[in-house]
């Protein structure tokens, strides 16, 4: 009990003020940011190698769907927990049994959606979901309870006016993700789609 308990503290940053807490919540999302980076970059480099085939080997397309579920999906099954629990009856048996089940409902469903889209559009949607989804946390928190992000200011109750700026923040940075890999995506076809140079002179020439 006493090692659950410091690791308990530890994790939740109860050694520290709030400046510091917010400074340990930064790093650990560096972090996490580094690693699902790396696992990305990984894959992108080994995508390379099969730019002409048809389809990626099963191998390949495992690590991809896992890298999808593993992030965005995780991301995205970390806001059904928050919607979960605003949204459950009070009277509901085991009400905090089901707040857990529903995480790995929409975590499981998450590796179903990147197993049956194709890469970048399974990325795109689930990114877009994960901001659409941190964006109503505020939202049915101030719709179900007194405590909405207007009083909390008003009262300088920072703990919840923190969480729910901070989910603001995330589905607007989840939004932008999804916007730029749109976009980069639009330039990727075009890019294919349009002729190079060469090729219109040799067409020229050939004319």
């Amino acid at each position: 009990m006493a090692v659950g308990g410091a690791f308990y503290g530890l994790h939740m940053g109860h050694f520290a003020g709030p400046l510091l807490r917010w400074l340990y919540f930064i790093c650990g999302l560096a972090g996490t940011a580094m690693i699902g980076t790396g696992l990305v970059i990984w894959l992108g480099k080994r995508q390379l190698k099969h730019v002409k085939s048809a389809a990626l080997p099963f191998e390949l397309r495992l690590v991809e769907v896992l890298n999808i579920a593993s992030m965005a999906g995780l991301v995205s099954a970390v806001a059904v927990f928050f919607l979960a629990n605003r949204l459950l009856p009070v009277s509901l048996a085991g009400r905090a049994d089901w707040e857990v089940n529903a995480f790995f409902m929409a975590w499981g469903l998450s590796v179903v959606h990147a197993v049956l889209r194709p890469g970048r559009k399974a990325w795109i949607e689930q990114l877009t979901l994960g901001a659409a989804l941190f964006i109503a946390v505020p939202l049915i928190n101030a719709l179900t309870t007194p405590w909405n992000l207007g009083a909390s200011l008003m009262q300088r109750d920072w703990a919840l006016a923190g969480f729910d700026l901070t989910c603001l923040a995330m589905g607007l940075f989840l939004g932008w993700a999804a916007r730029k890999m749109q976009r980069s995506g639009d330039s990727v076809s075009v890019r294919k789609a349009s002729p190079s140079p060469r090729s219109i002179t040799v067409e020229q020439g050939a004319n």
